[in-house]
């Protein structure tokens, strides 16, 4: 799982982003601040994800499905800080994971 907190770490992920991600990275480029992106990678389950967020992966604003990735987003202070998990829709991504953002998801408007 790579875990994007700083403007640094996005720069070097948008160097070499994985395919349909560049698009959804630079969106959340001016937010670094407030921010922190996780990056879903095959054998990362979702009890890591809690783990490392330090919550469950439930009460999200939205989950979007967007040219092939599913973009979670949670706001988990009132100052806005939030985070966002970026999960690939492929069938080598946690199943549980899929589950949900397959049963939740909006398409890309």
């Amino acid at each position: 799982m790579l875990v994007i907190s700083t403007a640094g770490d996005l720069a070097h992920a948008l160097a070499d982003p994985p395919d349909g991600l560049e698009a959804i990275l630079h969106r959340y480029q001016p937010l670094m601040a407030e921010a922190v992106v996780f990056i879903i990678d095959p054998g990362d389950r979702e009890s890591d994800l809690s783990k490392l967020r330090g919550q469950p992966f439930e009460l999200w604003e939205f989950i979007l499905l967007s040219d092939g990735w599913y973009e979670a987003v949670f706001i988990i202070s009132d100052d806005g800080a939030g985070h966002v998990v970026l999960i690939p829709d492929r069938d080598d991504i946690d199943p549980t994971l899929l589950t949900i953002c397959r049963e939740h998801a909006v398409t890309d408007v």
